[in-house]
């Protein structure tokens, strides 16, 4: 007796074939609305971390936030300076591409016991939409601020409680690198009117040259904050005594030894000095 033929393969028949069209056909559909949402997302939406953003696009950005803490940070009770702009470039956004961070720092000289005070000050000064928050150790003796200006462009100061200075610093974060960015800026110049009379007084009363460097940044009003730096100074002897008929009667912030604070109306003065060479900076604010 023959045996019967051998049933046919699973899936062999036409069933089988059209579900395995179908399926191919649905795979196929859903890899095209992957690879048009993946275009429509690179080309339309908003970066969502700084790694996206060319530094070049962030930098007015930070011009506006450092003019901002400057702003936020000027008080009768304290001096502040502006530093330059300066770049991290050896930062990396993955371990196989390097990028680079922008940079800028104002510091703020208080008096003693005043840097809790001092820094919950500087936050409520900020622009709200920074949403600025002051924080604290267990034991009330390390501080720190941080404000979100937005873009990823953020504003920090850590500090112990018994400093008598505080550096804020508004960042970005390592970004990819721009064409056309000087990445070693040249110092500003502005017109010698400009020029505090109280800073040529405290060069003139040291003995130096009219000799300096010039930093800026542009304040929430518009008007533009400047801090003239002469650095290299050679003294002899305690700079404080030289600086009393300049100093004397002025709102003195810090006279401790090698370095002096002290307001002339509107105007921050700093002097610094170590191994006989003395720094002087004064900062027109945006007061």
């Amino acid at each position: 007796m023959p045996l019967p033929p051998p049933p046919p393969p699973v899936g062999s028949g036409g069933a089988g074939a059209k579900r395995r069209r179908w399926l191919v056909a649905v795979v196929a559909a859903w890899v095209v609305v992957l690879v048009v949402a993946v275009v429509w997302a690179v080309r339309k939406d908003p970066p969502t971390v700084p790694e996206q953003r060319p530094i070049a696009e962030s930098l007015p950005l930070v011009e506006q936030v450092t003019g901002a803490v400057v702003a936020a940070a000027d008080a009768p009770d304290r001096t502040v300076e502006i530093g330059a702009l300066t770049f991290d470039q050896h930062c990396s956004i993955t371990p196989v591409r390097g990028g680079v961070e922008a940079i800028r720092d104002v510091v703020v000289r208080v008096r003693d016991d005043q840097i809790p005070g001092a820094l919950e000050s500087v936050a409520a000064a900020l622009p709200g939409q920074y949403r600025a928050e002051v924080q604290h150790n267990a034991g009330n003796t390390r501080f720190a601020l941080h404000a979100d200006a937005g873009d990823f462009v953020g504003i920090d100061a850590s500090v112990e409680g018994t400093a008598t200075a505080i550096t804020l610093e508004v960042s970005t974060g390592c970004r990819p690198r721009s064409s056309g960015v000087d990445y070693a800026p040249a110092p500003v110049v502005p017109p010698a009117s400009e020029v505090p009379a109280a800073f040529l007084g405290a060069l003139k009363a040291l003995g130096a040259e009219q000799k300096y460097t010039v930093t800026e940044a542009t304040c929430p009003s518009g008007r533009t904050a400047r801090t003239f730096t002469a650095e290299g100074i050679k003294v002899s002897g305690d700079p404080g005594w030289a600086l009393g008929d300049v100093a004397g009667g002025e709102v003195v912030i810090r006279a401790d030894p090698h370095e002096w604070a002290y307001r002339v109306k509107e105007v921050s003065l700093v002097v610094t000095e170590g191994d006989g060479v003395a720094r002087v900076s004064a900062t027109v604010g945006c007061r």
